[in-house]
């Protein structure tokens, strides 16, 4: 049987990390019998982070690595669909784990009412005594990161900008479709779920939320892909 190494769920979603609750999907489109393993401190596994495939004696890091093992092994991720929507279906998946990604790392870690929320959560497996300064010394390093890529550099009205600029191209690729490709969903669905659904449901909202949930498109989209993509997962 594969096992999928991944965060713990949160906020009615299947792991805190959208990179895991993606793997998740995909493992459920493939058809294969898996399981999960939750841990909270991915440091000894390859590349330090979540998700990790344990899969006939591998590991297999990264939610795009274990989408490719996936099709190695004869799963299909973008059923019906021509060349040029794969393509499409690809991009579409870099843009969200970009942007959007980012945007709802910055309000998670650094919105500090998110955060008396999250902190706790995320770093509920720290002992106690240690748990404040752990929390405190990552929280440092992903500001760190989001200043490294110029995300938190920008104003608020500026990172929204990027995040209306998305989400006004995501809902041109979707058009009237159920899912982003067509009919049915596809690897592209795994990615930008998760991110969506995460942003939706912040413990605390913020203009961030509240620019996702003013597109007409996003909520029967996250209605639909709850629950037929997390089924059995969240």
């Amino acid at each position: 049987m594969l096992t999928l190494i991944t965060f713990p769920p949160s906020f009615s979603e299947p792991s805190h990390s959208p990179f895991c609750a993606k793997a998740m999907i995909l493992l459920q489109m493939s058809g294969q019998t898996w399981e999960r393993e939750d841990l909270a401190n991915p440091s000894a596994m390859p590349h330090g982070r979540l998700p990790v495939l344990r899969a006939k004696g591998q590991l297999i890091p990264d939610s795009e690595f274990i989408q490719g093992w996936l099709t190695t092994q004869g799963a299909d991720f973008f059923p019906d669909c021509t060349d040029e929507q794969k393509a499409i279906g690809h991009s579409v998946i870099k843009m969200v784990e970009e942007t959007l990604r980012n945007a709802l790392i910055h309000d998670r870690w650094l919105d500090d009412q998110n955060w008396a929320y999250i902190g706790p959560l995320f770093f509920d497996d720290v002992p106690r005594p240690i748990r404040k300064l752990i929390a405190g010394i990552v929280r440092r390093s992903v500001r760190a990161g989001l200043k490294s890529n110029g995300f938190a550099r920008m104003s608020l009205e500026q990172r929204l900008q990027k995040v209306e600029n998305d989400l006004n191209a995501l809902g041109q690729i979707k058009g009237a479709s159920p899912f982003i490709l067509g009919d049915a969903p596809t690897a592209v669905d795994a990615a930008v779920l998760p991110v969506l659904s995460m942003i939706d449901r912040l413990p605390v909202e913020t203009a961030l939320t509240r620019v996702v949930r003013s597109k007409d498109w996003v909520g029967p989209y996250l209605q639909r892909g709850r629950s037929t993509l997390y089924d059995g997962l969240a």
